[in-house]
């Protein structure tokens, strides 16, 4: 199984970073700032929870220190937008693109087990991070769990994972 060593500085941080990416992506995708709350809340208790996978990769993004890593190069970049530019459009293309890129490490580097570990586990954290909060509810009342825009990114994520498979 692909281990951190194997991949380079960049790929590692792909790696790291698309589970904190694909959370902000999802969770910006509408809904109150409570939502946002809520739903981001559940994605890092996701990527936490990851610390039990039977995967070393998965397992290994899931540690503090890798975490805070991750957490502070998402900042970042995100600080280096125009105002403008920090659209919920532009979140989703930024997780995409870094999921691209830690899926081609991946299918570079390790096997077809890998990518399969490593793309449930995106995928289930972005079905976790939707399923937080209802959107479109009212005191908890109506709404719908995932939106429209939650579910559109949730198949282009599972497209684009599924694609790197199929390689």
């Amino acid at each position: 199984m692909l281990t951190r060593e194997k991949l380079t500085i960049v790929q590692w941080q792909a790696v790291r970073n698309t589970p904190h990416h694909v959370i902000i992506a999802v969770s910006s995708s509408g809904g109150s700032a409570f939502d946002e709350m809520l739903e981001r809340s559940a994605g890092l208790q996701g990527i936490v929870d990851a610390i039990n996978s039977t995967h070393p990769l998965v397992s290994e993004i899931a540690g503090s220190t890798h975490i805070m890593h991750a957490q502070d190069d998402v900042r970042k970049w995100f600080y280096t937008l125009d105002e403008g530019h920090r659209t919920p459009d532009r979140l989703q293309e930024k997780a995409l693109e870094t999921a691209r890129h830690a899926l081609e490490a991946l299918g570079t580097h390790g096997s077809a087990e890998d990518l399969m570990h490593y793309g449930e586990f995106v995928l289930s954290l972005a079905t976790r991070v939707a399923r937080a909060a209802r959107e479109g509810d009212l005191l908890g009342i109506g709404g719908e769990l995932v939106s429209e825009k939650e579910r559109m990114f949730i198949e282009r994520l599972d497209q684009l994972i599924q694609e790197r498979r199929t390689r």
